[in-house]
């Protein structure tokens, strides 16, 4: 294999050795007799010696043809993936956007850079703190619901601790009829809904929601859907189980709402 790749260096330097050499032979065979037992023969050795020096050359240009489109499908590979991954960040912030503009509450952008790195509880690490007014249960949400509240601020970072962690309390309602309840979690894939009794009407789909009874959360942020229903279980409560509006396997920017806007639109109402 050494040999080989040697060879392929100086490939343009045997290459012209050999075609100088056969064109001398070419001139020199002017002037053999025809009828030499060996002239056939040499002929036909000589036309097999360059058909292999131009296979050699054509596998060589081939070879590095591919090796340069191998290269550019790798760029275009990765230059594909970035434009993707801009556009996607384009629509996430554009839907961020569209609900700041809705909301009449005070919302400070935030980005998620990494989970809490406390193991007391489930949380984020968010670029924001104290330095822009952050405290201790303000609300975290995005534009498809409620994602948690902050937990401990520092001046340039704050922890949320999101819906998915045991000691997650949330006041709530179904939108649908009003009933009231809790939304919690109990380490499964879904939140449980609670204290809903066994005579309340509760459908899978129905919206559940932010009762705006708790000092902490404003009313009608959304928490997720019914997903699951029983009824068939002991005690004087439904079973229910809530899949979360939220994704948060792929949570990368949040908005925190400032609770002095929450107490100030409670006051206008």
């Amino acid at each position: 294999m050494k040999i080989f790749n040697i060879f392929l260096d100086i490939r343009d330097a045997v290459v012209l050795t050999l075609c100088v050499l056969l064109s001398l032979i070419l001139l020199l065979t002017n002037t053999m007799n025809t009828e030499w037992p060996f002239y056939r023969v040499f002929l036909n050795e000589i036309g097999m010696l360059g058909g292999r020096v131009y296979q050699l050359q054509s596998y060589y240009d081939l070879r590095e043809e591919n090796s340069r489109l191998r290269r550019l499908n790798a760029e275009l590979s990765v230059d594909n993936m970035q434009l993707q991954d801009a556009l996607l960040e384009n629509l996430r912030l554009r839907e961020l956007l569209t609900f700041k503009q809705k909301t009449s509450y005070d919302l400070i952008p935030a980005e998620v850079v990494g989970q809490n790195p406390q193991s007391i509880f489930n949380g984020l690490l968010l670029n924001e703190g104290s330095a822009r007014g952050l405290v201790p249960d303000d609300p975290v949400v995005t534009a498809d619901g409620l994602v948690g509240k902050v937990v401990i601020t520092d001046k340039e970072a704050s922890i949320s601790q999101i819906l998915l962690d045991r000691n997650s309390r949330v006041s709530a309602k179904i939108q649908r009829n009003r009933e009231l309840g809790i939304v919690s979690w109990d380490g499964g894939i879904s939140l449980k809904l609670l204290y809903i009794a066994k005579t309340i009407d509760v459908m899978v789909g129905d919206v559940i929601q932010t009762s705006g009874y708790s000092r902490i959360f404003p009313e009608n942020i959304r928490i997720g859907l019914v997903s699951h229903v029983d009824k068939d279980v002991e005690g004087l409560f439904q079973e229910i189980d809530v899949q979360p509006s939220v994704n948060f396997n792929r949570l990368e920017e949040v908005f925190i709402v400032k609770q002095d806007s929450v107490y100030d639109k409670r006051e206008e109402n």
